[in-house]
């Protein structure tokens, strides 16, 4: 049977009590399973940080042996000691071992005999012994150890394990021997890896499947005796990881580090069990409260509620009697005062919605409230003010909105409905007009609008233009918006006082249609082509890569650019189809030019689009490389955007085409929402600031401080900078200052057709690349940054070819 009270206070207090033991219960537990995470994360990190320092310890030591064992056989006086007597390379020997403290050094000749061979003893508690090695005289038994490279190997010699190098001693490019430096691995190896990642450390070999441990930490720590990394470990305390190092023999050299789960944790289970004291102590408090908070609650509560409902119904001129309480009382007095005000607002957002606050006349949601009521005919004319953004410009806004506030004054006497529907537009209804009334309506709303007035001592005449259509029936507000709409368009376009709206006359929708449905038999009837606009290479001013930008030749309106059309595609789905279309093109422009002597490298814009779709990058690879072998002559150019979400098949599609030795160029750089940071996980070799920055870079300091700062990270990054949007010779310069190996705009060229550009590069002689008997050699773009920075270039001395000149000053 459910629990009854006979109080609202018990009631309350009840639901509190059980909320708080069910919240409190909850974070307990959640807390448990927190602190288990916890615990895991922090095993994991710390074995993950002492396995990484391990191994770094381990590679350094073999790398640095490595290299003075390099450095030795490089020796001269080593070298003629190859020659001399045995007494004479073992001084040698000796000297060198001293500089590294090696444990072990070996001198053989050219046919892997051992002619010198030294080894240090260790003494117990005494100083370490150099004694001669038994092996003078004898065969190296590793003859497959020696070859013309160093090379690293773990050696096995009178029970002592030696981490031992080989170096080649070449002298006047003929082998001589080779010398050998070496390091036991032993308790004093361990017992230095040990401090450096504080966790101990073994070192031991698997022969025959048995472990055998060759050093180790905790010697005498009864519960690590038994303890092999190869074999299953049931001990739960115990956390440990292995590292191969290499092979002995035929047995695996294996470093592992370990340690118990205790030591590790301590701190984490101290806090949590801090933190479930804590827990306990706000749940006591926290029942405490809601017992206090309830007898002080309840007795108002129901009045209080009741004044709460009668707001919300609208009903704003109730009150409410909440007894002595002072807290109740100042509560009931703000609810009143927000009672008052909401009933204010609610006034004036309604006003608002439906007025607009400029001229104080209704808006389009009026509109739209009245239509629903009207049928019959009715004529509806849109006026639209002209040249109201001059006046704005010219006189100011506060002019500008007089000259809107005196337009719907002038209609308001014409004592029709009339709305508001935009910053310079009117909506004019005029009921009951017969189709023989329409132009006598609308020539008098034309001269209402069009007669001069004087606005702070200025005449103004304005101009308008007027769209009428006649709705007949059941009006449709949203129809008859469109079609005003239309026919002050057109309007516009025959500098006409007023058009009446026909099925006709939708041209914005009519377009956009037509461009829609013309797209795929665009393609298929190969209407596009290709303009080029070069790019300069400022370290020689020479042109030796042009971008390749497409346009539409439609037969109806022209010569048409992507922001007339690429969206049309998009929406079409043929981006795919024009892209390998412009990627085709570019190659055989490319192939046709470097029949002729040209050797200009082409760059493609590729949408983000096509790089989601991974048939695309394999038709792409199969056209560029295996059908052309034009890796290195193509280059394509993507934007920010293509890479933002890290979750998109796009990153790993880019990494798929540098695989492929395709040369990726990052467009518009700093538009979008990456950065440098972003770049340095993505293979590209060139990098293109977009023209917003480069526009007013020399009298700008901030866009300065952008391209500068991009420039010198760029080129950190081994990154190719291309500047687009140079307009004038002192950006070039700046440009040129700075370092930025490449440069593009109207100052250098505008886009070209491919036969106009190959005879304005040939214009241009001695500045454009082209095939000779001796090419020029191909640095790669860490090569070609570090020449352009270290070569001296004075801006001042910087002159384009004339032919670039006239053809950037003709546009």
């Amino acid at each position: 049977m459910a629990l009854q009270f006979d109080s609202l206070r018990k009631n309350i207090v009840f639901l509190v009590v059980v909320l708080l033991l069910t919240v409190q219960g909850v974070s307990l537990y959640t807390t448990y399973l927190a602190n288990k995470r916890l615990e895991e994360q922090q095993l994991k990190l710390q074995l993950l940080r002492a396995e990484t320092l391990l191994q770094n310890e381990l590679e350094n030591r073999s790398y640095y042996t490595l290299a003075f064992a390099e450095t030795v056989a490089k020796d001269s006086d080593l070298k003629n000691a190859f020659s001399a007597d045995e007494r004479r390379i073992l001084l040698s020997l000796d000297n060198h071992r001293q500089r590294i403290e090696a444990d072990i050094a070996m001198a053989l000749d050219g046919n892997a005999r051992v002619i010198g061979q030294l080894l240090t003893t260790d003494a117990q508690g005494e100083q370490a012994k150099t004694v001669l090695g038994q092996q003078i005289g004898e065969q190296f038994e590793h003859r497959n150890w020696l070859s013309q490279q160093s090379q690293t190997h773990f050696w096995l010699y009178q029970d002592n394990l030696y981490q031992l190098v080989l170096s080649p001693v070449n002298d006047q490019g003929k082998l001589i021997g080779y010398v050998s430096f070496g390091y036991k691995i032993d308790q004093r190896l361990v017992d230095e890896l040990e401090k450096l990642i504080s966790f101990h450390v073994g070192i031991g070999m698997v022969e025959h499947g048995q472990w055998r441990w060759i050093a180790k930490s905790e010697r005498g720590n009864r519960r690590l005796e038994g303890f092999a990394p190869i074999a299953h470990v049931d001990d739960y305390d115990l956390v440990y990881s292995s590292y191969p190092l290499g092979n002995v023999n035929e047995s695996s050299l294996i470093v592992t580090t370990y340690r118990t789960r205790a030591s590790l944790i301590g701190a984490v289970s101290k806090d949590s069990a801090g933190l479930i004291l804590m827990i306990l102590v706000m749940c006591a408090l926290s029942l405490v409260a809601a017992y206090y908070i309830a007898i002080i609650v309840t007795q108002p509560l129901t009045r209080l509620l009741r004044f709460s409902k009668a707001i919300a119904k609208g009903e704003y001129e109730s009150h409410v009697d909440v007894g002595k309480s002072k807290e109740l009382n100042l509560l009931a007095k703000q609810l009143d005062t927000m009672q008052n005000a909401i009933h204010q607002r609610e006034r004036e957002i309604s006003r608002q919605a439906y007025y607009d606050h400029l001229t104080q006349i209704p808006n389009r949601n009026q509109f739209y409230r009245d239509m629903k009521s009207e049928q019959g005919a009715l004529v509806v004319s849109q006026i639209s003010i002209c040249r109201l953004s001059q006046i704005n410009d010219t006189l100011g806004h506060k002019v500008g909105d007089e000259v809107i506030c005196e337009v719907a004054h002038r209609l308001k006497q014409l004592h029709v409905p009339l709305y508001k529907t935009s910053g310079n537009g009117f909506i004019v209804v005029f009921p009951n007009c017969q189709s023989s009334q329409i132009e006598p309506c609308i020539n008098k709303l034309i001269r209402k609008v069009e007669a001069s007035f004087v606005v702070q001592n200025i005449a103004l005449h304005i101009q308008a233009h007027a769209g009428v259509t006649v709705a007949k029936g059941q009006v449709n507000a949203g129809q008859i918006l469109k079609e005003v709409d239309s026919a002050m368009q057109l309007a516009k376009r025959m500098n006409v006082p007023y058009q009446i709206y026909d099925d006709q006359i939708d041209l914005n929708t009519l377009d956009r249609l037509q461009l829609l449905s013309r797209v795929k038999p665009a393609l298929e009837s190969d209407e596009f082509v290709l303009h080029f606009q070069p790019k300069l290479n400022l370290a020689d001013n020479r042109i030796d890569e042009v971008e390749a930008l497409v346009r539409w030749q439609h037969p109806v309106h022209g010569l048409l650019k992507p922001d007339r059309f690429m969206h049309n595609i998009e929406q079409t789905g043929q981006m795919k189809a024009l892209s390998i279309w412009v990627v085709k093109h570019a190659i055989a422009q490319y192939l046709g030019w470097r029949k002729q002597g040209l050797d200009i490298k082409i760059s493609v814009n590729i949408s983000p689009c096509n790089l989601v779709d991974r048939d695309f990058c394999d038709e792409l690879i199969d056209i560029v490389i295996n059908q052309n072998n034009l890796a290195s002559a193509l280059i394509l150019e993507i934007t920010e955007n293509a890479f933002i979400d890290e979750n998109s098949n796009a990153m790993e599609n880019i990494q798929l085409l540098k695989e492929q030795g395709i040369c990726l160029s990052i467009d518009d750089y700093g538009t979008g929402y990456s950065s440098l940071a972003k770049l340095k996980s993505l293979t590209v070799e060139e990098l293109k600031i977009d023209r917003c920055f480069i526009h007013n870079v020399v009298s700008d300091s901030t866009d300065q401080m952008i391209v500068r700062s991009t420039l010198e990270l760029a080129h950190k990054l081994g990154l190719v900078v291309v500047a687009e949007g140079v307009e004038d010779e002192e950006t070039l310069k700046w440009l040129l200052e700075h370092h930025c190996e490449k440069a593009q705009g109207y100052f250098i060229s505008r886009p070209m057709p491919a036969q106009e550009f190959a005879r304005w590069l040939r214009r241009s002689k001695g500045y454009f690349t082209q095939n000779s008997k001796q090419p020029r050699k191909k640095l790669s773009a860490k090569q070609h940054i570090t020449a352009n920075n270290s070569r001296t270039r004075q801006p001042q001395d910087f002159t384009l070819p004339a032919a670039t000149v006239r053809n950037a000053s003709v546009g």
